[in-house]
């Protein structure tokens, strides 16, 4: 329908140059608004029946599966104008890895219906705030959310906008273990991990059923991240690649230089602890004291460490 207008506006045109022609060098009198005006109608008739019914099976797919898949994806397979194939590209991209801590106990301790209920508000809140920073999520893995930044739309701040995201995730966890009477049960605790560098991003799985997913080593180590927070008792965990491209934008706390699986290099990790300037009085010494520390037991003086 985009070429309708213009169509139109060029007919109208001929039509109105023609109609003067003929009524200056000719005897024929034709008629001039009528055509215009049943133009106008037929146009805007056309327009109507595509609206209410002949595009109304194709606004239905596009809201039934934004509940899948992100809008940016949509949009992008809509102005391809092509099946979705199998096959992906390397994208420099930021992924965030976040799970619950002790997810274990709380399944048990409540019913089939509560445990639902209790984990699309959960999901829903931490997804909001991703999808606001400019994420895209993966996946959920039970009370794991897998998201990246970077892909598929291009975004050039895509590490500054996931340390964003894990902030706020970790602020609005907290708030949600005030707020809501039902969790009240229980104090959630959250790990992530978050790893900048290259990945494989597309359209991967079988011939018959795929996902629009990431892949590979840059993967492989924001898991293992999340899930060393638990051994320095911290809710967020970047990798040196995160922490580099958005360093000047938050306060940090650097943790140390680890080994994770499948990596012979150790990885140097650190934890953003809030915005430039936002930290709380708190933070600070808690950071400082830490630094001295972190500068001791790099000395192999582990009394002064410890003290």
């Amino acid at each position: 329908m985009r070429g309708c207008v213009p169509a139109y506006l060029a007919a109208a045109a001929v039509w109105t140059f023609g109609s003067v022609l003929a009524l200056t060098y000719s005897p024929l009198t034709l008629p001039l608004i009528e055509p215009l005006l049943a133009g106008v109608l037929s146009l805007g008739a056309a327009t109507g029946f595509r609206f209410l019914v002949a595009d109304k099976d194709r606004r239905f797919l596009r809201k039934s599966f934004a509940l899948y898949l992100a809008p940016s994806v949509i949009e992008k397979m809509m102005a391809a104008k092509k099946p979705p194939a199998l096959g992906g590209e390397m994208r420099n991209v930021t992924i965030f890895f976040s799970d619950l801590a002790g997810f274990s106990s709380i399944s048990e301790a409540l019913a089939p219906p509560d445990l639902v209920h209790f984990m699309n508000e959960y999901l829903s809140a931490m997804s909001d705030i991703i999808q606001e920073q400019g994420g895209f999520v993966d996946k959920y893995i039970g009370d794991a959310i897998v998201a990246m930044f970077g892909a598929p739309v291009d975004d050039e701040r895509h590490a500054e906008n996931a340390i964003s995201a894990a902030l706020r995730c970790r602020d609005r966890l907290h708030r949600l273990n005030r707020e809501p009477a039902e969790w009240q049960r229980f104090t959630l605790r959250q790990r992530i991990g978050l790893n900048s560098g290259e990945a494989l991003v597309g359209n991967i799985g079988s011939r018959h059923r795929f996902n629009y997913t990431v892949m590979g080593d840059t993967v492989n180590v924001a898991s293992r991240l999340e899930g060393a927070n638990k051994y320095f008792g911290t809710t967020i965990m970047a990798a040196e690649s995160t922490f580099a491209p958005a360093a000047a934008s938050f306060a940090w706390r650097e943790l140390d230089s680890i080994r994770v699986q499948g990596r012979e290099a150790p990885v140097k990790v650190y934890e953003p602890l809030a915005r430039h300037g936002e930290e709380t009085p708190e933070q600070k010494v808690v950071a400082a004291a830490y630094a001295h520390a972190l500068a001791r037991w790099r000395n192999r003086d582990f009394g002064g460490c410890a003290e």
